[in-house]
C-alpha cells in the first residue's frame, strides 16, 4: 500500500481555475488584442508562466507580461479560488491513515502559502516543492523527485495526483505511479498520450480517490 501522497495544487486541492483563466483573458486582451477559447487556456496549466508567455504571446518581455498577469491576478482573486468539495475530507482521511502528504507545485512559495493560511490548509503538508525550488519544471520529474528527496522516500513508495499532462509526466519520469483527476477541468488525454503521458489510474471525484487507496 502507499504511503507518500505528492499533490499539484493548482485544479487537484484548490480550484484556482476561474482566477487564472480570467487573469490569461486579460493578458492576452491587453498583449494580444482578443481572447483564448477557455479550451485552448486550459490546455496550458500546469505549464510555467514562461513557456506559456513564449508560445502565446511570441516577442513579448517576458517579464513584463509574468508582471502583468500576476498583477492582474492578484488583484482579483477574493472569492475566486476555494478546495475542490471532498478534497479536505480527503486530506483529513489520509492523515488519520498516517500517510505522508507532499505537494509538488509551478506556483511561487509565496503565492502557494498565501492561498494554503486563506484556504485554511495550514498543517496538512509534509513537504513543499514550488518553482523556486528546482530548475526544471513538470513534466521533467525533479519537482516530484525532490518531494521524495524531502521525504527520505523513494519512487516505488509515492503516487502522484494531479489535473494536467505536466503532473502525470512528472509522475512517469520520475518512476512514480500517477492518478489523473478528473474534478477539475476538462483534460485532453488524447493529447497526453501523444506526449507519451499516461496515468496509472483515473479518479473523477476525492472520493473515488480514496477507494483507490
Amino acid at each position: 500500500m502507499k504511503k507518500i501522497f505528492i499533490f499539484d495544487f493548482d485544479g487537484t486541492i484548490a480550484n484556482t481555475n476561474d482566477v487564472i483563466t480570467a487573469s490569461w483573458q486579460a493578458t492576452y486582451e491587453h498583449y494580444l488584442g482578443h481572447r483564448l477559447p477557455v479550451r485552448e487556456i486550459e490546455a496550458t496549466f500546469g505549464e510555467t508562466l514562461y513557456h506559456t508567455i513564449e508560445e502565446k504571446i511570441p516577442g513579448a518581455p517576458y517579464e513584463e507580461v509574468r508582471d502583468y498577469y500576476r498583477a492582474y491576478q492578484d488583484a482579483h482573486c477574493d472569492g475566486m479560488v476555494y478546495v475542490f468539495d471532498g478534497v479536505k475530507e480527503l486530506l483529513d482521511e489520509l492523515r488519520s491513515r498516517g500517510c505522508v502528504i507532499g505537494v509538488a507545485t509551478s506556483r511561487t512559495a509565496n503565492s502557494f502559502n498565501k492561498y494554503v493560511g486563506e484556504l485554511g490548509l495550514d498543517g496538512y503538508f509534509d513537504a513543499l516543492v514550488t518553482m523556486e525550488d528546482v530548475t526544471h519544471h513538470k513534466p521533467h520529474p525533479e519537482s516530484v523527485l525532490t518531494v521524495l528527496e524531502k521525504l527520505g522516500a523513494s519512487p516505488d513508495e509515492a503516487v502522484m495526483i494531479g489535473d494536467s499532462k505536466y503532473d502525470i509526466g512528472s509522475a512517469n519520469n520520475a518512476g512514480v505511479d500517477s492518478v489523473l483527476v478528473g474534478w477539475s477541468h476538462y483534460i485532453d488525454e488524447d493529447s497526453m498520450a501523444a506526449d507519451g503521458y499516461e496515468p496509472t489510474w483515473h479518479a473523477g471525484t476525492p472520493a473515488m480517490l480514496l477507494e483507490l487507496i
